[in-house]
């Protein structure tokens, strides 16, 4: 994710500078062809470029608040698994006080900081058992690693241990209780990301926004240089350059989760949990936390 507080021309142009040198050329010989060669007639007598631009920006606004909207509900549920990892691990540590609990208790919150790491490397669909030995046992790798959804299959375990720790007067049942909400919440927020990953924008959002804007960028010159001129590519390049952004700009906020400088930090988020539920474990071999590389929080 971007987190400069300004985004600069030259990346703007690095995203759209293809297609903008397409238009340009095609502007080149409008301006050519109308003006140095007197061929008038190539340009109709009358094309509403302004009434089409209004039509185009209403869309692309409709699609492009679409996209965020996908995207900001992707960080929310992010920030519920934030919120919610940390009461989970704040619960364990009031509850599970018996000394005969401990060894549940640790596991508890390392199953639950592979959770996260799972639950990111799933929604990126990357290899994910082989990344959580440095969280799990063997046992409890092996346990888990053949499962279809890791994640989920992290939760059971998570949920068998609790059982144990009830079954064993460790816990009451209203704390046994209190942990299970916590872990249901957990779920739901899993269940809504992956929601967002497994339901791509309808294919009229995104498609065809970038078809529209080129057929208004090729009609931009056949309706300028009558008007313009010599300054018809200029004209053309800045008003295309507007809407090519517009259209780049919807484009990266719908897969929140493309691995691209758009999406959402998840490995920013995910060390931030491990970090925070390592210190209930009192464990000093926390990692940092992760900093911007060149304004971009992956």
């Amino acid at each position: 994710m971007l987190v400069r507080p300004n985004l600069s021309f030259g990346e703007i142009l690095h995203e759209t500078w293809r297609p903008l040198a397409v238009f340009f050329v095609l502007d080149l010989l409008v301006t050519i062809a109308y003006v140095g060669l007197g061929w008038t007639w190539i340009t109709p007598n009358s094309i509403p470029l302004p009434l089409l631009g209004t039509g185009l920006a209403v869309y692309l606004g409709l699609r492009n608040n679409a996209a965020y909207a996908r995207w900001w509900e992707a960080r929310t549920l992010w920030g519920a698994v934030v919120n919610h990892s940390r009461s989970l691990a704040r619960s364990l540590s009031a509850m599970m006080t018996n000394p005969a609990s401990q060894q549940a208790r640790h596991r508890i919150i390392q199953h639950q900081i592979a959770f996260v790491h799972a639950l990111r490397m799933s929604l990126r669909r990357e290899d994910v058992p082989r990344k959580l030995r440095r969280f799990l046992s063997d046992a409890d790798l092996d346990a888990v690693k053949c499962a279809t959804n890791v994640p989920f299959a992290l939760h059971i375990r998570m949920a068998e241990m609790v059982g144990e720790e009830l079954r064993a007067n460790r816990i009451d049942s209203i704390e046994a209780t209190a942990i299970n909400d916590i872990m249901s919440d957990l779920s739901n927020a899993q269940g809504g990301l992956e929601r967002i990953r497994n339901t791509p924008m309808p294919r009229q959002y995104s498609a065809l926004p970038g078809v529209f804007v080129s057929i208004y960028c090729l009609a931009l010159p056949f309706g300028f240089v009558p008007e313009l001129n010599l300054l018809t590519p200029l004209g053309s390049a800045v008003i295309g350059l507007m809407f090519l952004t517009l259209d780049m700009s919807g484009r990266h906020l719908e897969d929140p989760f493309s691995r691209s400088t758009h999406e959402i930090p998840m490995t920013a988020i995910t060390r931030t949990i491990e970090i925070d539920l390592k210190q209930t474990l009192g464990d000093e071999n926390r990692p940092a936390p992760l900093r911007p590389v060149f304004g971009v929080l992956t």
